[in-house]
């Protein structure tokens, strides 16, 4: 049996919120629980409403939870917005000065006066999340030397009396608990287990399995979500040999990315979809020339500035397509904090074997989410390099030479032997300029083969997950951070006797053709619940396979939930009883 337990922490940017959500998730992985977390913060540098969730558990879970069982409130604004979400046995606790409509209610209602604790009995208001957080310590039983033991590693480099102030902020904390809380049996945390898992966000994640996959150049322009992949890469890529330039805009950033790799050396860049928009000239490059080059896109909600702080999943056709002409480029997305490392492995693996750009998509809900990540996990990104080439016996050296494989060895600059014309412009095998049809035709196939080669990759078979086997009625496609909530939806629908199934692809262009093909072969209905408006890859295997699809599209900033997709997959069960009906009708 599984025991969870989530935990949503509501308030102003700026009380500490984010701060109070992290201590306990780092408390938990300590205590071998494994967590996934979700946090919204707001556009504006100061205010504004903040939340972080988080969802604990004994086993492995990919969604931070749907309905929580703890909604801690530190505003009147936050508690209106989120009173909602709390289960009907949850437990409440809000600043003493909100108003709560108890009749009714069969919520438990705690009202602490955390701000007059923080002000009158440790005289700062700034120690109000610490307060915070010993009320949470005594009410979900977290041990008090788990917590004291976090803040004295998190106030090491402060002064011995700022340490003191928060221990006393902790102690008030608990005491108020303690004196005003009835217990509640089998409320707090679920019981860990002896190991202790890695904590990181997906941002962090992605930096880790750069580093990892033997990343040497990054270059970067700061652009929210995707800015702290290269603050982490700044303080420890260079102690790996690496350099980190932040350059002075996107265009800067992927053509030094082109730079640096043309001169063999592994290079990526992290951005978000505005920043794809202004390397799209950089990428058609990259294609022409056969260089490798990994870009990170962290999407956000758009278009233009848009929603910068709010995830999306709106840059699909972007990276698919955001290049003007034809050109080719690998495009995957990981569904995890996990996945972040591994897939960063596997797009350097990509972008060097075969010679091209390779765009990762993640979104803000996955680059900030926080999640427990098994240690020794890097040992399982895939070893990537390039094909060098030689001198040739005689004659010159063709870099773009047509053969058996659309894959050319690469020569790096200085060669003896290997001199050679790198352009954008349109070439011949050995780099010259050549605008008539059959060159330009010839060269087009020979960049368009590498797609159906890495179709048929060892690397790319292991890039589709599979819920559930066999025949069923609906099935439901999806892709990155959307995963985790389909999962646990269709796991509810089977609870309900629903025969349904789910396929995740992790590489989207190109699709993994025979695995997509079996599992359409295999299903009446198909759902693709994604964060989009236009239903972007419903629309892509509308074009790819010519399967109807039904479209379940949200863009409200937030993650899918499990509930919405449940009720798509009985609307569209409901409708395939009907339809039988009527076939049966006029059988008759």
């Amino acid at each position: 049996m599984m025991h969870d337990f989530t935990l949503r922490v509501a308030g102003e940017s700026g009380e500490g919120v984010i701060t109070v959500g992290e201590t306990v998730a780092r408390i938990a992985a300590r205590e071998g629980l494994q967590l996934v977390t979700f946090r919204t913060f707001p556009a504006e540098i100061k205010g504004g409403a903040c939340m972080m969730q988080l969802r604990l558990s004994d086993q492995k879970i990919s969604y931070h939870g749907e309905k929580v069982d703890c909604l801690v409130a530190l505003n009147q604004a936050a508690l209106d917005e989120n009173f909602p979400d709390l289960k009907e046995q949850g437990v409440l606790l809000c600043e003493a000065e909100c108003d709560v409509i108890e009749d009714g209610l069969s919520a438990t209602v705690y009202k602490v006066p955390f701000e007059r604790i923080a002000v009158r009995e440790i005289g700062s208001r700034i120690s109000k999340n610490i307060v915070v957080l010993g009320v949470l310590a005594e009410l979900l039983a977290i041990p008090k030397p788990r917590v004291e033991e976090f803040l004295a590693e998190k106030f090491a480099k402060k002064s011995e009396a700022i340490l003191d102030h928060n221990m006393q902020a902790l102690e008030k904390g608990i005491c108020f608990a303690r004196e005003n809380f009835s217990k509640r049996e089998g409320f707090g945390f679920p019981p860990g287990k002896p190991e202790r898992h890695l904590l990181m966000t997906g941002n962090e994640a992605i930096a880790l399995g750069s580093a990892a996959a033997g990343v040497k150049c990054f270059f970067g322009y700061p652009i929210t979500p995707a800015s702290e992949i290269m603050e982490w890469l700044a303080v420890h890529l260079p102690r790996m040999g690496g350099k980190v330039l932040q350059t002075e805009d996107e265009i800067s950033a992927i053509c030094a990315v082109a730079g640096a790799s043309w001169a063999g050396e592994k290079a990526m860049t992290a951005t978000s979809g505005p920043g794809v928009s202004l390397m799209s000239e950089a990428l058609g490059l990259l294609s022409i020339a056969e260089i490798p080059a990994v870009i990170v896109d962290s999407q956000r909600g758009g278009p233009s500035t848009g929603l910068p702080t709010k995830t999306e999943q709106s840059d699909l056709m972007l990276a698919i397509h955001g290049s003007h002409g034809d050109a080719p480029r690998v495009v995957i997305a990981p569904t995890s904090v996990s996945e972040c490392i591994t897939m960063m492995g596997a797009a350097f693996y990509f972008a060097e074997k075969y010679q091209m750009p390779v765009i990762v998509l993640v979104d803000q809900a996955l680059s900030a989410r926080v999640e427990t990540v098994k240690p020794g996990i890097v040992e399982e990104i895939p070893k990537s390099s390039r094909l060098r080439a030689q001198a040739p016996a005689e004659g010159n050296f063709a870099r773009y030479k047509l053969a058996n494989s659309p894959v050319s060895p690469a020569a790096i600059p200085g060669t003896d032997g290997c001199e050679h014309m790198v352009t954008g412009m349109e070439h011949d095998e050995f780099g010259n300029f050549a605008c008539d049809d059959e060159t330009h035709t010839a060269m087009t196939v020979k960049r368009f083969r590498k797609l159906e080669e890495i179709e048929h990759d060892p690397l790319t078979q292991n890039l589709c997950q599979s819920i559930g086997e066999g025949r069923a009625d609906i099935g439901v496609v999806t892709w990155g951070s959307s995963a985790g909530p389909v999962e646990e939806a269709i796991a509810e629908a089977r609870r309900l006797g629903i025969s349904v199934r789910g396929l995740v692809p992790k590489i989207l262009n190109p699709l993994p053709h025979a695995q997509m093909k079996k599992f359409f072969s295999e299903v009446n209905r198909v759902i693709v619940p994604e964060l989009n408006f236009t239903g972007q890859l419903a629309s892509q295997l509308r074009a790819t396979y010519r399967v109807p699809t039904i479209s379940l599209t949200k863009i409200k900033g937030v993650p899918l939930e499990p509930s919405e997709i449940v009720a798509k997959i009985i609307e569209a069960t409901d409708g395939l009883q009907q339809r039988s009906a009527r076939r049966y009708g006029r059988a008759r």
